[in-house]
């Protein structure tokens, strides 16, 4: 009496082991749950969602999306659709893909210029028009692609409702403004540029530490970008030479000394 019983066991253990791709399941050798649980961009940049039951299911590869962006709810991900056959890359459609594998497209009929999740997720705007004429912008409802407003883009972007600004425009009006912070910030850039005009001939790369921080990317033993350490939007680019006269580029030390450049920015 106890076989279906048992038999149902062994099924829903070899069901967790099943990763699905579209429509074909495939085994996933230890998988792990917590992956399972919300959208995911793989090594190879494809997309992935979650089925209601945890399981991982593919819903685009890198060379679909022009753009791909998860959503804060960690369930949703929006893919500005590549339209290869234009040159700029450009997208006419904003495909939508949700928990569950549901697929939504929001198509406004011109290119989209801008676009953005709206209240962790739940919502989405689209700015969407030609580029030498006023653009428009369009909220929509995520989980079913429906039209909520929409309106035709003023002459001042201050006018804009909260969920049309981008992050840029939000966190630019976020930022306190009184003639006391102006003048405590006027003071701030005065000092770094001061900073940065301590930075003599002669001088080794370990000395650049203390007001400043590498930074990634590429770089050799003859040149290497440097950034604030209080503001990472102010790089300074630095020459060195080898004391040792050589001339390995790839290697590189602490004792390297800074070569000014032959014509100083104007």
């Amino acid at each position: 009496m106890n076989k279906p019983a048992l038999a149902s066991v062994f099924v829903k253990l070899a069901i967790t082991s099943i990763l699905l791709i579209g429509s074909t399941p495939r085994l996933l050798p230890e998988q792990k749950s917590e992956f399972t649980r919300q959208a995911e961009f793989n090594g190879q940049r494809s997309i992935y969602v979650s089925s209601d039951h945890g399981f991982l299911i593919k819903m685009a590869d890198s060379e679909h999306c022009l753009e791909a962006i998860v959503a804060d709810d960690k369930q949703t991900v929006g893919c500005m659709v590549w339209l290869k056959s234009e040159e700029p890359p450009q997208s006419v459609e904003l495909e939508i893909y949700l928990k569950g594998g549901q697929r939504k497209t929001i198509g406004p009929g011109v290119p989209i210029r801008d676009w953005h999740f709206w209240k962790d997720g739940e919502q989405i705007t689209v700015y969407s028009g030609w580029r030498d004429s006023p653009g428009t912008y369009a909220l929509y409802d995520t989980a079913s692609a429906r039209l909520i407003e929409k309106l035709a883009e003023p002459s001042d972007e201050k006018l804009l409702p909260q969920w049309a600004k981008g992050q840029a425009q939000i966190h630019d009006e976020s930022v306190p403004m009184s003639a006391a912070l102006t003048q405590e910030r006027t003071k701030w850039i005065a000092k770094v540029l001061r900073q940065i005009g301590k930075i003599k001939p002669g001088m080794r790369r370990r000395d650049l530490l203390s007001e400043f921080t590498i930074e990634g990317g590429l770089s050799n033993r003859l040149q290497r970008t440097y950034v604030h350490v209080e503001c990472p939007y102010i790089k300074v680019n630095v020459r060195f030479k080898a004391i040792s006269g050589d001339h390995n580029v790839k290697e590189y030390g602490p004792t390297n000394t800074y070569v000014p450049p032959r014509f100083p920015p104007i």
